[in-house]
């Protein structure tokens, strides 16, 4: 068994429930207005909003077999997070940092997806979630979702939720804006895991 490490282009921009969410969550007449669909995965978490044009999709599995492999969930995926600041730092992002620590949820946790803090996960220093790290496991194989937030837009998805809508402040730290060309981008990040897990 070796690794794979897989890349996800959404094929139009979509609103993706976790599974104990309800659809009542998401106004539908947004979505219809701005060519949104909702999607509802059978994964837990909070709610996800995907575009190619925002968020880039790498996933990466790897067997228990694999020197990577740790049996402690909450340290397995900081050297992924390691090659992601690093090879995003040598495209010229600046002042970027690692979650080292447990798992932290905030006020918006339950609702949005991205308003934790988990191990590995990669932030500017002002605390806006430039990648987000899920992972899923089996006896023999973890696999690491992992999204780069290449144009966050709070206001969107503000306008995608009924009421009570969270604060736009609230919002912000949920993602962050990277320039560059999002297909190098991504390119240089898939060479980086493949050449770390070899």
């Amino acid at each position: 068994m070796v690794p794979v490490v897989s890349q996800f282009i959404p094929a139009r921009p979509a609103i993706v429930l976790g599974s104990t969410q309800e659809r009542t969550l998401i106004n539908e007449s947004a979505c219809l207005e701005n060519n949104v669909e909702i999607v509802k995965r059978r994964s837990g978490g909070g709610i996800v909003l995907l575009s190619k044009e925002s968020t880039l999709w790498i996933d990466v599995e790897i067997p228990r077999q694999h020197d990577l492999w740790l049996d402690d969930v909450g340290d397995s995926s900081l050297w992924l997070g390691e090659v992601f600041l690093h090879e995003l730092t040598s495209l010229g992002q600046e002042n970027l940092e690692i979650h080292r620590g447990a798992l932290t949820k905030s006020k918006l946790s339950s609702l949005v997806c991205f308003a934790g803090r988990g191990p590995g996960e990669v932030f500017t220093h002002d605390g806006r979630k430039v990648v987000g790290i899920s992972q899923r496991r089996t006896r023999e194989w973890a696999r690491f979702q992992c999204a780069v937030s290449l144009k966050w837009d709070p206001y969107l998805l503000r306008k995608l939720l009924h009421a009570p809508q969270p604060e736009i402040e609230e919002l912000r730290v949920c993602g962050s804006d990277i320039e560059g060309d999002a297909e190098m981008m991504a390119t240089k990040l898939i060479e980086a895991i493949q050449t770390t897990l070899s």
